[in-house]
């Protein structure tokens, strides 16, 4: 990790842990509490990531944005509207061109080695390469996904203290759930390809609507934008119990 990277990935977490601290505070929480709390989750956070062993960036927003634009883009498309297979570096079109067209602040030549290495996409032949998927998906420990952790948690923080302080007459931001306690195990296969369908039409479609009204002309004062998303993910809980087997969810 670079020194700018590690400054970046510590401000991203010193972010998320001030927020948390503060909802426990105006909760009701004692200081002294949450400090003998912060130990008991450092202490149990350690022994996990020992266990784990050591992990293996932090531009995760610019590797979303190039991913979709690949998918988007005419010349990046082949006439069935698929991506095309591009070089990693050099003019347009290839990755280090798309890098530098979402993300100009970043070294693009640096930050494409990086999609490389993060598996984001796919050797092909003649030294071109495909994306792995049209959204980031990423599957080694890193700087990337502390940023990706800390985004996340910071956003759902900000959504749930901005929903606390709006005004009766003013809409709040969406942020609903749905949960049931005793889903049988073996629909867990069936929940999974049932909700990362219906969350793949609903991120699309939000993705869309936002894209259609991003600012095309640099001009455009970056003071006058805010930084706007969905997130959506689900998960399953073990409870404990051995798993049932035998059955098939229906």
């Amino acid at each position: 990790m670079t020194t700018s990277l590690i400054r970046q990935t510590r401000h991203e977490c010193e972010r998320v842990l001030s927020a948390v601290f503060g909802l426990l505070i105006r909760c009701g929480i004692r200081p002294k509490s949450i400090s003998a709390l912060t130990n008991r989750a450092f202490q149990a956070a350690t022994t996990k990531a020992q266990a784990l062993g050591a992990p293996s960036a932090g531009e995760l927003v610019t590797l979303s944005l190039v991913l979709d634009a690949w998918h988007r883009e005419r010349r990046y498309l082949t006439s069935r509207g698929r991506p095309r297979a591009v070089p990693l570096l050099g003019e347009a079109p290839s990755v280090e061109a798309l890098i530098r067209a979402e993300g100009p602040e970043y070294d693009a030549i640096a930050l494409a080695s990086r999609v490389k290495s993060l598996r984001l996409i796919s050797p092909c032949r003649g030294n071109r390469y495909r994306p792995t998927s049209d959204s980031v998906l990423i599957s080694i420990y890193g700087p990337t996904v502390l940023q990706y952790i800390a985004q996340c948690l910071m956003s759902l923080v900000e959504t749930v203290e901005a929903n606390l302080r709006c005004a009766p007459n003013v809409p709040p931001l969406l942020q609903r759930s749905t949960e049931i306690p005793d889903l049988p195990s073996e629909c867990i296969e069936s929940f999974q390809e049932f909700s990362r369908f219906q969350g793949e039409i609903f991120v699309r479609t939000i993705n869309d609507w936002l894209e259609a009204r991003r600012p095309r002309v640099c001009a455009v004062d970056p003071k006058d934008n805010v930084r706007a998303g969905v997130h959506v993910h689900a998960y399953v809980t073990p409870n404990g119990r051995a798993p049932r087997h035998g059955r098939r969810c229906g």
